[in-house]
C-alpha cells in the first residue's frame, strides 16, 4: 500500500517562506563583432576580453534600480536565511509589516518603470548619437514589449511542516532513517537562523562600540569626531524585530534583546555626543553584550 510520512516542523506554525521575484532589462549588450576585433588586433585569445555596450545612460534606470535596491535589502532585513536558494524565513508576526513596506516598494518601482518606458524612446535616440558607429537598433527590446522586462513581486511558500515521501517498497529502518535526518535537518535551519541573529548582534552593537570609542579618542586627541542618527536608530531597529527571530524560545536570546533595548537604546544620538558618561555606559554594555553573544554563536 503506498505510504504517505509526515515529519511537524517547528517553523510552520511560526514562519512563512518568501523570495522577491525581481527582473529588469540590463541595458547592457555584449557586441561579439568589437569583441572580436580588439582581440585580433592585440593578438589576444578569443576570451582575453569582451566588450559589452551600455544602450542607455545609466541615469536612465537610477530610479528603478533603487527600488530594487530597497526590496532586497527589506527582504534580507526581515527574514532569515533558508535551506533553499532565495527563499528566506519571515516570522508571522512580521509579515504585515513586511507586506506593507514592500508595497509601497512595488508602487515606486511600478512608478519607475512606467516613466522608464514613457520616456524609452527619447533614451534611445539620446543613446544613438553617443554610440555613434556601435548604435544597432536590433539590441532594443521592441517598446511594446520593454515593460514586460521589469517585474517586482514576492513568492510567499508555507514552510514545510513535513517532507512528504511516498513509498511502497520501504522497509521501517528506512523509514526511521528518513525520520531523523529530516528531523536533523530542520534542527540545522533553526540553529542556523539563531546564529544569525547573534551575528546581527555582534555587527551592528559592534558598530555602535567602535564608534563611540573612536569618538572618545578624537575627543581626547583634540581631532574631530561625528557620528549620526543611524547609530542608535539601527541598533533601535534591530532590537525592534529581534524577538520575532527567537524561534526556539531561548531565555538567554530574550535577555540579551532586553538588555539591547534598555542599555543600549535609551539615549539618542545627539545625548550621546553631548554627554561623555552615557557614551562610556553604553559603550560598556554593548562590550559586554557582545560578550555574552560570542556565547550564543559557539
Amino acid at each position: 500500500m503506498l505510504q504517505r510520512m509526515k515529519i511537524a516542523s517547528p517553523l510552520s506554525r511560526k514562519a512563512t517562506l518568501v523570495a522577491v521575484v525581481i527582473s529588469q532589462w540590463t541595458a547592457r549588450k555584449l557586441d561579439r563583432k568589437v569583441t572580436e576585433k580588439v582581440n585580433r588586433e592585440h593578438g589576444a585569445a578569443d576570451d582575453a576580453g569582451r566588450y559589452n555596450k551600455l544602450l542607455l545612460q545609466a541615469k536612465r534606470l537610477e530610479k528603478i534600480n533603487s527600488f530594487v535596491s530597497q526590496a532586497r535589502k527589506l527582504h534580507y532585513r526581515m527574514t532569515k536565511p533558508w535551506a533553499d536558494e532565495g527563499l528566506r524565513i519571515l516570522p508571522n508576526v512580521l509579515h504585515e509589516k513586511f507586506a506593507s513596506e514592500f508595497r509601497a516598494i512595488k508602487r515606486g518601482f511600478d512608478e519607475a518603470v512606467d516613466e522608464f518606458v514613457a520616456n524609452y524612446p527619447d533614451a534611445i535616440r539620446e543613446r544613438k548619437r553617443a554610440l555613434n558607429g556601435l548604435f544597432n537598433a536590433k539590441d532594443y527590446p521592441p517598446l511594446e514589449e520593454i515593460r514586460s522586462k521589469f517585474k517586482l513581486a514576492v513568492k510567499t511558500l508555507p514552510v514545510p511542516d513535513a517532507d512528504d515521501f511516498r513509498s511502497d517498497v520501504l522497509d521501517a529502518d528506512t523509514v526511521e532513517d528518513i525520520r531523523r535526518e529530516l528531523a536533523e535537518s530542520a534542527d540545522a535551519v533553526l540553529d542556523d537562523a539563531m546564529k544569525d541573529s547573534a551575528r546581527q548582534i555582534v555587527e551592528v552593537v559592534g558598530h555602535m562600540s567602535r564608534k563611540l570609542k573612536e569618538f572618545d579618542a578624537n575627543e581626547k586627541a583634540g581631532t574631530r569626531s561625528f557620528f549620526t542618527a543611524s547609530l542608535v536608530n539601527n541598533v533601535r531597529e534591530l532590537a525592534e524585530l529581534l524577538p520575532a527571530f527567537n524561534f526556539t524560545n531561548d531565555p538567554k536570546f530574550d535577555a540579551v534583546v532586553e538588555r539591547i533595548n534598555k542599555e543600549l537604546c535609551a539615549e539618542d544620538s545627539d545625548a550621546l555626543r553631548d554627554n561623555e558618561n552615557a557614551r562610556k555606559s553604553v559603550r560598556k554594555s554593548a562590550d559586554s553584550i557582545l560578550e555574552d553573544v560570542s556565547a550564543l554563536l559557539g
